[in-house]
Formats: structure tokens, sequence, C-alpha cells
């Protein structure tokens, strides 16, 4: 056999025990998401007060929904994008989480945000980061 033929071989050999991607990004940093949710909790701490409410069965049904996960970010995304800008932290940090969120199958409607309300955003997405923090534990995709 020629050399070439031989290279051939040996790079289709390799190429079929390569890891598979599994359609999920690759973290440059091992506390990526972790420092993303304390950055984004340390912004909350500094504009509102703690909540003193609680969320209701339901709200908490539908943000621990898998299906619903990408709507309900894209939820958080809007209050944060009418309330703090495009350009804030918050949003920035927020939107890190798309690629690594399954993709809606749900036809249910998302969590709903009061409007103007800063004590309801923070209530619902300190719950919403830890619901995150356990999807991507169960994925692998946490560091701590």
């Amino acid at each position: 056999m020629s050399s070439l033929s031989i290279l051939h071989l040996l790079l289709l050999l390799l190429a079929l025990h390569a890891p598979q991607a599994k359609g999920l990004p690759v973290m440059t940093s091992r506390s990526g998401y972790s420092v993303l949710m304390k950055e984004i909790m340390n912004d909350l701490e500094k504009i509102t007060t703690t909540p003193t409410d609680s969320l209701s069965s339901d709200e908490k049904n539908f943000l621990t929904k898998e299906s619903l996960l990408q709507k309900n970010l894209k939820v958080f995304m809007t209050f944060a994008t009418d309330t703090f800008g495009n350009d804030s932290k918050i949003m920035k940090n927020l939107k890190e989480f798309q690629p690594v969120l399954p993709t809606a199958t749900s036809t249910e409607n998302p969590i709903f945000i009061e409007k103007n309300k800063l004590g309801d955003f923070r209530m619902k997405l300190e719950e919403y980061l830890a619901i995150i923090r356990n999807y991507l534990k169960s994925k692998n995709l946490w560091f701590p």
C-alpha cells in the first residue's frame, strides 16, 4: 500500500473514534456559568431589595419545566432589556445561557413577570437560575 492510502485509512479510523460534540457548546472556562450567575445575583442585590414574597406552585412549575427553559429565558431577557438596557451586564450574562438550554418544545406560555416590578423579576430569576444550575449539572456542563 502507498503512504497516501495508509494516511487516508488512518484519518478515517481516527475520525470514527473522535468524541462527538452532541450539539453542546464547548466551555472555554471551567467556571463560566457559575461566574455568570454570581454576577447576575450581585447586580440584582445592588438594585433591588430581597423579595419578601414567595413563588406560587404554578410559578415554580412554569420555571422547572425543561420544555420552557428557553422561553422563560427570553422572558427574563426581555424584562432585562426593557429595564436595564441591551448592554447591561444582566442582559449580557443571560444571553450566555441561550446556547446550552434546550429548544422550546412546549406550546405552553412561559413565566409571567409583572411589568416594572423589580422584586417580581428578582424573585423569579433567582429561582430560575437555581433551576438552570441543576439542569447544567444534569448535562455535565456545570463546574463549581
